[in-house]
């Protein structure tokens, strides 16, 4: 594994991080807005090129933004509002008027999509696989935890625990779920539906199914959302409480978050920083596993 990878070879997800899209996305949800368009979709057609915004250069912004544009329709609530499926509120409570709360949904999802692929060319290099893996010896974790979505369980080729015991705890809980008369994790890699949803353990050890013996996944173009995001990762909004009436209630956190386990997070700290920072977010940096 290498663990300080060339900057030569992550050079094109350096180049990403050097042009975040939120500013250019910010920029056109105003044109939007004061403009005779309709529809977003109507904008993108009619933007100049190159346009340089927030200290970058976009050459040929229509088509960098047109794979977000289903994110960028959110600006269309404010012309023609409709029923939404969620509700953001400050971390004091009180519900975020429709302009910011749209802002902060827009940012939300728009960085969830931009740094799944930045994560995929920095990560690629360092021939990491943390992130499969479960610890090792002499960690103080007895397992690792993947969450899984819904649909996503059959995808591993692993037993699966849905019992009403799993369902009325979580793999943290002391004392541990029993199972087979010792803790759950003794009994090697499994799913279990746990009280907070799907999880993969692997236990100390423990690799998943999926790690080939090059360290590559073998099923990289279907894995699952949570190791599309693994080492940076928006935390614009946190879901908070079960859904209501089909609206979910999210709070603003206005944070990227970037784990400093993985190598090229240590390479590229200030990267980093600054790519946050210029989408008006606060980088935090936090260990994972010990």
């Amino acid at each position: 594994m290498k663990t300080l990878p060339h900057f030569d070879d992550l050079a094109a997800g350096r180049a990403l991080l050097a042009r975040p899209l939120l500013p250019l996305a910010r920029l056109v949800g105003f044109l939007y807005l004061t403009g005779p368009f309709d529809l977003v979709a109507e904008l993108l057609p009619e933007l100049p090129s190159p346009i340089e915004t927030g200290g970058a250069n976009y050459e040929n912004p229509a088509a960098l933004l047109h794979p977000y544009l289903p994110v960028l329709a959110e600006f269309e609530q404010l012309k023609h509002p409709t029923a939404r499926i969620y509700r953001i509120i400050a971390e004091s409570g009180e519900e975020l008027p429709a302009m910011e709360a749209i802002d902060l949904w827009l940012s939300h999802h728009l960085l969830i999509q931009e740094l799944e692929t930045i994560n995929s060319l920095l990560c690629a290099p360092c021939g990491c696989s943390l992130c499969c893996l479960g610890p090792e010896n002499g960690m103080n974790q007895e397992f690792f935890e993947i969450p899984l979505a819904n649909g996503e369980c059959q995808r591993f080729p692993l037993p699966i625990i849905d019992s009403k015991t799993s369902r009325a705890t979580t793999p943290y809980q002391e004392p541990a779920m029993q199972r087979d008369g010792s803790p759950f994790y003794d009994a090697g890699p499994a799913i279990y539906h746990w009280q907070h949803g799907w999880g993969l353990i692997l236990p100390q050890g423990a690799t998943c199914p999926h790690l080939d013996p090059s360290r590559r996944c073998r099923i990289y173009p279907d894995r699952p959302l949570v190791c599309r995001r693994p080492q940076l990762f928006s935390y614009v909004l946190e879901a908070v409480g079960n859904p209501a009436e089909g609206i979910t209630t999210y709070q603003a956190r206005r944070t990227l978050l970037a784990v400093w386990d993985c190598p090229y997070v240590k390479v590229l700290r200030d990267e980093i920083a600054a790519f946050a920072e210029t989408c008006e977010l606060t980088p935090v940096f936090r260990q994972n596993k010990a």
